[in-house]
């Protein structure tokens, strides 16, 4: 439900939802009238669908329970001569970082969450059955982000015949799973499109440091304060514009995203979950134990496209540049499903090949759970 909108996070359209144009781009700005590229995003309860044409902007939504800005930046993956020039949006930002891409999530609360178990993933709409090959290359994609974000709850989500309401299919983190968080008072919060070097705690300064900073700010979550989070530590995994993914989950190959989430869109999602504790047989995340404080669709449009096997021998620009993937291995809301090879016609997985992970803090114990091999994918 629409409320009056804070004038901390009141856009400067008279209206209660739109949005904002910002001007974070790169080059001599004299390419943005004729820029564009495949990502789309929808926030529920937005105005409009989001896309990085002209300047890139930031989408805000208002209601009773909090009032949120997004942005959303990427590398030009799609027209990868751009990154030479740095004509692309946000260029200043990614250009000296290897992250294939960034969220940026502004929230104040109008209801703050009762309790501390809030989670950020995304999600699906449906649920999507896979075997074979595809479900061994799903639990290397879950166990690789693991090795990134530590602590996860995923769920393949119910099929059609499980009686009374079902799960959706899931991959959803705790809020310190984000790579960077800064608190301020109201109308002292940074612009979310602007430069946040050196703003808040990073994960990269201390993983420990970083997650006690964060519980503790949980604890006290007020209506006066603006919470900022910026997301990208599994970026190296999935590319979002050219809807695959890729870093190594099954070496010399990107895999098309459709093989994992059935079709586009998928879901970014923040939530608490309440009613269930850790002790529960049915640690289900179903949707009546939510409070939904954020959801988005995001899809690219490439992903309609039909699928195409990597030529081999060919080397791979954003492998060789930073590292994603092998090098030398070779306005509408509808999205048609995929008419490409199924992913047995793409590769021969090697079910024994490991990618390397970096260090993380011990996952939280936590119940155990049947075992889950859906994957959506990750941001």
């Amino acid at each position: 439900v629409a409320q009056a909108t804070p004038a901390a996070f009141r856009p400067s359209h008279p209206v209660s939802r739109a949005l904002r144009s910002v001007g974070p781009m790169g080059g001599d700005n004299s390419w943005q009238d004729s820029y564009s590229d495949p990502i789309r995003c929808r926030v529920d309860g937005g105005a409009q669908e989001v896309r990085n044409w002209a300047p890139p902007r930031v989408e805000e939504v208002h209601t009773d329970i909090c009032s949120v800005k997004m942005v959303l930046m990427h590398r030009p993956t799609h027209q990868p001569e751009r990154e030479k020039t740095g004509e692309f949006p946000f260029s200043w930002h990614l250009a000296e970082k290897k992250r294939l891409w960034e969220v940026r999530l502004q929230l104040r609360f109008h209801q703050p969450p009762q309790g501390d178990r809030l989670f950020f993933g995304i999600e699906l709409d449906r649920y999507v059955a896979v075997s074979g090959v595809t479900k061994q290359a799903q639990k290397a994609l879950v166990s690789a982000c693991k090795g990134v974000v530590g602590d996860c709850y995923h769920s393949v989500g119910d099929a059609d015949d499980v009686q009374g309401e079902k799960e959706a299919p899931m991959f959803v983190m705790p809020l310190w799973s984000f790579d960077q968080f800064h608190e301020a008072d109201v109308g002292r919060e940074p612009p979310l499109d602007g430069d946040l070097s050196g703003i808040g705690f990073c994960r990269s300064d201390g993983a420990s440091k970083y997650i006690n900073a964060l519980k503790a700010a949980m604890r006290s979550f007020s209506t006066d304060k603006v919470y900022t989070f910026c997301f990208w530590g599994v970026s190296r995994f999935l590319d979002i514009m050219r809807w695959q993914v890729i870093g190594g989950i099954v070496p010399g190959v990107k895999l098309d995203f459709n093989q994992f989430c059935g079709a586009p869109p998928v879901y970014m999602t923040m939530y608490e979950l309440s009613g269930v504790s850790q002790q529960d047989k049915d640690q289900r995340h179903l949707a009546s134990r939510r409070t939904q404080y954020f959801r988005a669709a995001v899809w690219s449009e490439s992903a309609s496209k039909v699928a195409e096997p990597v030529p081999p021998a060919v080397s791979d620009y954003w492998a060789a540049q930073y590292g994603y993937g092998d090098a030398g291995a070779g306005q509408t809301y509808e999205h048609p499903k995929p008419q490409g090879p199924k992913l047995d016609d793409l590769l021969g997985l090697d079910d024994s090949a490991q990618a390397t992970h970096p260090t993380v803090l011990p996952a939280t114990t936590q119940q155990s759970q049947p075992e889950n091999t859906d994957l959506l994918g990750l941001f």
